[in-house]
């Protein structure tokens, strides 16, 4: 995500074809995962 953020999307260091949907994409799903990490994590708790 920040690869394509600090790359301009014309530039001759964009050798990965990402451009505005693609950022956007990453970002949401980056936030949707930490998300579900979150309320489904593992929580310590005893057995027996």
């Amino acid at each position: 995500m920040v690869y394509g953020l600090v790359v301009p999307h014309d530039s001759a260091a964009n050798f990965v074809p990402l451009n505005s949907a693609d950022n956007w994409l990453h970002l949401l799903l980056a936030v949707g995962m930490t998300g579900l990490g979150v309320v489904f994590g593992r929580r310590a708790f005893r057995v027996g």
